[in-house]
């Protein structure tokens, strides 16, 4: 996969959740429930804890290689 976006790496994980009620919903020590509902782990990861986004996404432009 050549130039992963960060659209890409979003739309990933918002189409790999995990699963409703697990500690990983817990983003920027808030439960995020409205992304949790929705199944849009990436976007609550994006707005809520970029930090985490941004080394999530370096992360995955290298095994997308």
């Amino acid at each position: 996969m050549a130039n992963v976006s960060k659209k890409d790496y979003e739309k990933f994980l918002n189409e790999n959740p995990p699963e409703q009620g697990s500690d990983l919903w817990i983003i920027g020590g808030v439960i995020r429930m409205n992304h949790m509902w929705k199944g849009t782990y990436g976007t609550a990861v994006r707005k809520h804890d970029p930090i985490a986004f941004e080394v999530g996404y370096g992360d995955y432009k290298l095994i997308s290689k």
